[in-house]
């Protein structure tokens, strides 16, 4: 069954690795032929892509992202780790297609699968993108993975383009119980079911092969900011002043949020990790703290000890929430240094479990679906 899969795959550890591990489940189904359907040019930084980003984000934004990631010379060491390790560890289609060709897909493809991450979110993509898989013709077996849609509510007008653009799925899923919630009030004749991220539906194993043990590091803890402003970063100056401690971090993340305090923040800083260093990073932290969903799913695969400082955007928040409250840990979200020490400790065999209940549940559903 040859399987072609939609998704963010390209420039954000967490997209990368939630690509990579839904390409290690279905490795585990011996009838199954898949492949990443490419939605972007070969050359990221063409003028074909900037047009499209410019029609996307506008034009500030673009210039932004431009000049962070293909301008400043360490960002773009960091672009090229990533994209190294999707050369050498993603399954993706030699041709690139966009919303006019890729209905040329159907001569190739099965089964299509969307997701996982925030593909649904209409603030990011319009409810008639490829990413509901419109193109794919009634004969194809079409399956949602985890898509994350990031929102509390639809307008009348986005119901029924979901309702219209779902009808005809073999599985309907989403990764936030909202998200869940909010698809079940729309749909009519169909269930959507809660399942995990990808990141969550592989086995820790998987993992552990791509990302090492660190000897001889000094304990540290790994600060991995997407958003957060100068204060988060001053109250993790002070918290790692009390519990002496290096801070290792990631500098400007997301190009759109820049703080220019993270030229001076941090007394090691990462420019070109690779996604495997990504885990490594929290793998061998002694904490972590983030605003990211990604970097809290590692960090509860490795048992750290980790802050969540909150992140802009409610749909983003909305992630971390769900993430946290699902698995069964007292909330982890802190405001500011002070929060940190009322956070109670996780009783990690009681999260491992619903980790593992959660993970089968979704892989029989992902089975199943594929069955049908």
């Amino acid at each position: 069954m040859k399987t072609g899969i939609i998704t963010w795959w390209r420039n954000n550890y967490g997209s990368i690795l939630q690509a990579y591990a839904l390409q290690q489940v279905l490795n585990e189904f011996d009838d199954v032929e898949y492949e990443i359907i490419s939605q972007y040019d070969k050359n990221p930084a063409n003028a074909k892509n900037l047009f499209r980003k410019i029609k996307q984000i506008g034009f500030l934004n673009t210039l932004k992202r431009t000049f962070w990631r293909f301008m400043f010379p360490k960002l773009k060491n960091r672009t090229s780790a990533m994209q190294n390790f999707i050369s050498k560890n993603l399954k993706v289609s030699e041709k690139s297609y966009n919303s006019e060709n890729i209905a040329e897909t159907n001569k190739i493809y099965d089964t299509f699968i969307c997701g996982s991450d925030q593909i649904w979110n209409p603030k990011l993509t319009t409810p008639d993108s490829i990413y509901w898989l419109k193109f794919a013709d009634k004969s194809k077996k079409k399956i949602a993975y985890a898509p994350s849609i990031g929102v509390e509510e639809l307008s009348e007008t986005e119901q029924k383009t979901v309702r219209e653009n779902l009808s005809d799925f073999s599985g309907i899923s989403c990764r936030e119980l909202s998200g869940t919630k909010l698809l079940n009030s729309v749909l009519k004749d169909k269930e959507c079911i809660k399942v995990v991220d990808p990141t969550l539906l592989v086995k820790k194993a998987v993992w552990d092969n791509i990302s090492e043990n660190f000897s001889d590091c000094k304990p540290y803890v790994f600060v991995y900011f997407l958003r957060c402003d100068k204060s988060a970063r001053k109250a993790v100056e002070k918290f790692a002043k009390e519990k002496n401690l290096e801070i290792v971090t990631f500098p400007f993340l997301e190009a759109e949020y820049t703080e220019k305090y993270d030229f001076i923040f941090g007394d090691k800083k990462v420019w070109d990790a690779s996604p495997a260093d990504f885990i490594s990073y929290i793998r061998n932290a002694d904490y972590v703290i983030t605003d990211s969903f990604h970097a809290s799913v590692f960090s509860i695969i490795y048992h750290k000890e980790f802050y969540v400082f909150p992140k802009k955007g409610k749909a983003q928040m909305q992630r971390l929430v769900s993430l946290i409250s699902e698995n069964g840990m007292d909330n982890r979200i802190v405001k500011c240094y002070e929060d940190i020490s009322a956070v109670k400790p996780v009783d990690w065999q009681k999260t491992d479990l619903i980790m593992e209940k959660n993970r089968q549940s979704s892989y029989d559903y992902l089975k199943k679906s594929l069955e049908k």
